[in-house]
């Protein structure tokens, strides 16, 4: 995606576009992109997709049952600093990292099934699957997918590694993420609505300790305002809810259900996002939190921002300090904690948008109530992004 198209594209210029370039293959791909991305609206998406299918023969060569494949992939590389004190240890840690290694492919078979198949390659962590799904998208109102894939739990969670603003995600949000599942799941729109359901399983069919795997459930509806509150504004939000019957699960081993709540503003350069997540253990016991972050387009490569976050657990040893990279730091003992807090500064520099661009950022956090008293960290974050 191009600098230009990391903010919401006017409907007559995104209209053009695709009038443009209808002939060219991976039209609806780029659409679908840019849509996932939020440079277009839902509705502005569709009319893309629709002026694409009317422009196309009505009769295709043969072979078209096999279209626009093409190799994709990132390669995310990273550099963490970070310096760890509580009561008992003040120790520092460092690291250079490849972050992200995928690989794979995407096209369309039979006109209107997308394909996708995308593997895990970091060095020393063994081939994973992130993605492997088939997803019917004969019409917007119910899009079919069958396979692996992330279920619509989170905002944050749901925006592409390559698209997130800053370099790791929220403390909440890397605590509750069910991650890539087995499962059946449908995606819709209608005007200015967007709704999903899925049923999901351990891909495996068993769970880490190797007990039959059972279900979990996702339900999603979404909202786009822009329109309603006046031209060169865009406003949607979208609530989430997650259930699991299976206590060995990735999900359900530590809760049993949780709610999203998010919300996106743009406007021109600025960006807002925020979110609140709530979950619930098979205890009854509550682990909640927030974040709100601002952003900023100071020209269309420079961009600066603030991440301001929350968490917070009924249980005193529900949180846990940051992977990256706070718990890593030698000598510490106890990083679990009940009430996260931490504020997040950086900047990123789009060569090529979110294709190619370099991220920087400094954190400072604080878990309370560890067993070795208050754990502080401040971090220093830098990161090159490829996708390709």
């Amino acid at each position: 995606m191009t600098a230009s198209t990391r903010r919401r594209i006017p409907l007559g210029t995104a209209l053009l576009l695709a009038g443009t370039l209808t002939a060219q293959a991976g039209m609806t791909d780029l659409i679908d992109a840019l849509a996932e991305n939020n440079a277009l609206s839902a509705e502005q998406a569709r009319e893309l997709r629709d002026k694409v299918e009317a422009a196309r023969p009505a009769a295709e060569p043969a072979g078209t049952n096999f279209r626009d494949f093409r190799i994709r992939g990132r390669i995310q590389s990273q550099f963490g600093y970070t310096s760890v004190s509580n009561d008992e240890i003040s120790e520092d840690y460092s690291t250079l990292e490849l972050r992200r290694v995928r690989l794979g492919f995407r096209g369309h078979l039979f006109q209107n099934v997308r394909a996708q198949l995308e593997a895990n390659l970091v060095p020393g962590s063994g081939l994973s699957m992130r993605s492997a799904f088939l997803q019917w998208r004969e019409h917007d109102a119910a899009y079919i997918k069958v396979g692996v894939d992330k279920p619509t739990f989170g905002f944050e969670e749901n925006t592409s590694s390559a698209a997130i603003l800053t370099v790791e995600r929220t403390l909440i949000n890397n605590t509750v993420a069910p991650g890539a599942q087995l499962g059946v799941a449908l995606d819709g729109s209608q005007d200015r609505f967007s709704y999903g359901a899925g049923v999901y399983t351990d891909r495996a069919n068993r769970n880490p300790d190797n007990t039959p795997s059972r279900y979990l459930y996702n339900l999603s509806g979404g909202i786009d305002v822009g329109d309603l509150i006046g031209n060169g504004h865009d406003l949607s939000f979208r609530a989430d809810f997650i259930s699991s019957d299976d206590a060995g699960g990735s999900f359900g081993g530590a809760f049993s259900h949780g709610y999203s709540v998010s919300g996106h503003y743009v406007r021109g350069p600025f960006d807002l996002r925020s979110e609140f997540i709530l979950v619930e253990d098979r205890n009854d016991d509550d682990t909640y939190g927030w974040y709100v972050m601002p952003s900023y387009y100071f020209t269309d490569k420079i961009q600066g921002l603030v991440r301001y976050e929350e968490a917070h657990s009924d249980n005193n040893a529900g949180l846990r300090a940051a992977s990256r990279y706070a718990r890593r730091a030698p000598g510490l003992d106890n990083d679990r904690g009940d009430t996260y807090r931490a504020i997040y500064g950086g900047a990123n520099y789009y060569f090529a948008g979110n294709a190619n661009k370099i991220m920087g950022g400094v954190e400072y956090s604080q878990l309370d109530d560890t067993a070795d008293g208050d754990l502080k960290a401040t971090t220093v974050y830098g990161a090159w992004r490829v996708l390709f």
